[in-house]
């Protein structure tokens, strides 16, 4: 049955083919180099426009971060969705690792110190994305690594987005984006959690 899936995959996995690999990587890279090609057309100098694409990019991100915690709750151990959530897992993983790139130079060109503590959070949220999928690929549903990608990554959003509305991030005013980011978070979580640990 679904909900007794072990912790470790014992059985073939279909394989993503070189066009669905071509296709979902070239993607989030188009998706993404847009955000500077946008920034560049209506801000004012390249500092702003990084500005701009780090920010955007990150809201694109946490987007492809939601999918990938939505349908890994779908996947419950299902062989037939398996598939599904692996691909939201690399396409996240994909993206945020451009994301980063536009966040590290938007720090770089506007001269803005990162915060220790932060970045070692950061940095550790990025190890855990960066190694889902690889997880995804050897074990179970019911492995406790899904578990700690969903909660830990997910409390780096919602911290971040909390910082932005505290005003700790130089250049991005607090939204209301910010908000509605937090609350989507903890749907989010509160979904894998009923579905993890109550009605597997």
């Amino acid at each position: 049955m679904v909900g007794n899936e072990t912790a470790r995959l014992n059985r073939p996995l279909p394989r993503l083919t070189p066009r669905e690999w071509t296709l979902w990587l070239s993607l989030g890279l188009v998706i993404q180099a847009s955000m500077w090609v946008w920034g560049d057309l209506h801000q004012e100098g390249p500092e702003q426009a990084i500005r701009y694409a780090a920010r955007y990019s990150g809201r694109f991100s946490f987007l492809a971060f939601l999918t990938s915690v939505t349908l890994l709750t779908l996947w419950a151990g299902d062989p037939k969705k398996w598939k599904r959530a692996f691909i939201a897992s690399l396409f996240f993983a994909w993206v945020h690792l451009l994301h980063f790139g536009y966040l590290a130079t938007n720090l770089a060109w506007n001269a803005i110190e990162p915060v220790v503590f932060k970045a070692i959070g950061g940095a550790l949220a990025y190890l855990t994305l960066l190694v889902h999928p690889r997880v995804l690929m050897k074990r179970g549903w019911l492995h406790g690594f899904h578990a700690w990608y969903v909660y830990f990554v997910g409390l780096v959003m919602a911290l971040t987005f909390l910082a932005r509305i505290k005003g700790e991030f130089p250049g991005a005013p607090a939204s209301p984006v910010h908000g509605c980011g937090i609350v989507a978070v903890v749907l989010a979580l509160g979904m894998f959690t009923r579905k993890r640990f109550f009605h597997p």
